[in-house]
């Protein structure tokens, strides 16, 4: 299957724009920042894993420094 947006479009204060995406059937999730290309390489655990780290990346790190993954 291919990976579906699970989360809503945040803008970071950089102006880059992250969210959330999930494959259900392959049970994978991974955040995806217009700014950053390899955050999406760092895999999460769960959506609400996910979702929290897209959150928490567009809000207080930007530079994906200390995003939690697990």
């Amino acid at each position: 299957m291919a990976f579906e947006r699970i989360s809503k479009i945040l803008e970071a204060p950089d102006g880059s724009f992250v969210y959330a995406q999930a494959d259900y059937e392959a049970d994978e999730y991974r955040v995806i920042c217009s700014g950053c290309p390899d955050l999406q390489n760092t895999p999460c655990n769960s959506s609400f894993g996910a979702v929290t780290a897209a959150s928490y990346h567009a809000e207080h790190d930007p530079n994906q420094k200390h995003v939690p993954t697990r």
